[in-house]
């Protein structure tokens, strides 16, 4: 009887490392599915928060018939902040302010918003968290003279285009470097890297392409990682 007992409670201990084992190894094959979907979700909620901002800003150039102005910027915690404001004062009266593309007095701004913190500024080839690269929205004629030092801002007309930024490295989005206009974005281990451009000043709407090696940044056919 006392054997019997012994090897019964032997075979049990022997099943529950099995299982034991099994359930690590399962763990270990999900785990990087897992990571892939959690990278997912967060570049889906960047990418929505981002382009609905946009599109904000937009339709309240066309509601107000002024230039709405959105400007990109980076937050203490390095996360992605987008303000906007309405660059005149007053829709009764003109100012020599209007349409500078700057926000001076009695200009009403609209609720900033901010993106996840896992998310960052980040160009594929260039640095982490550097505004200077990850935004190119750079460069504006402004009355006919040329504002080659304002930056990081997207400028919608009241016809519901954008004005064109001037600067070389915000040129007509391409696939290839130096890639043009754009948001530029990735997870914070760089495993993802996207770009939420608008591509012609007709038609404002956005474009989300992401880098995939060997084509540069794309519009379709490619996967999360």
């Amino acid at each position: 009887m006392t054997a019997r007992f012994h090897s019964s409670r032997g075979f049990g201990l022997i099943e529950n490392i099995i299982g034991a084992a099994l359930l690590g190894l399962g763990v270990l094959i999900a785990m990087p599915y897992a990571g892939t979907m959690i990278r997912r979700a967060e570049g889906v909620g960047a990418i929505n928060t981002i382009r609905a901002t946009l599109a904000a800003a937009r339709l309240q150039a066309v509601k107000s018939g002024a230039n709405v102005v959105l400007v990109i910027s980076k937050n203490d915690n390095n996360s992605i902040r987008l303000s906007s404001f309405r660059d005149k004062a007053s829709l009764s009266a003109t100012s020599a302010n209007d349409g500078n593309g700057v926000q001076d007095d009695g200009e009403p701004s609209f609720p900033s918003v901010d993106v996840d913190t896992h998310i960052h500024f980040w160009k594929f080839g260039g640095n982490k968290d550097d505004i200077s690269t990850g935004v190119a929205f750079d460069g504006y004629v402004i009355n006919g003279t040329l504002n080659s030092d304002l930056s990081d801002r997207i400028i919608f007309l009241p016809n519901g285009g954008i004005l064109v930024p001037q600067n070389s490295n915000s040129g007509s989005p391409a696939a290839t470097s130096p890639y043009g206009r754009g948001i530029y974005f990735a997870d914070q281990n760089g495993k993802n890297y996207f770009r939420v451009t608008i591509f012609t000043s007709i038609a404002s709407g956005t474009r989300v392409d992401k880098y995939v090696s060997g084509r540069g940044y794309v519009s379709g056919n490619w996967s999360w990682q």
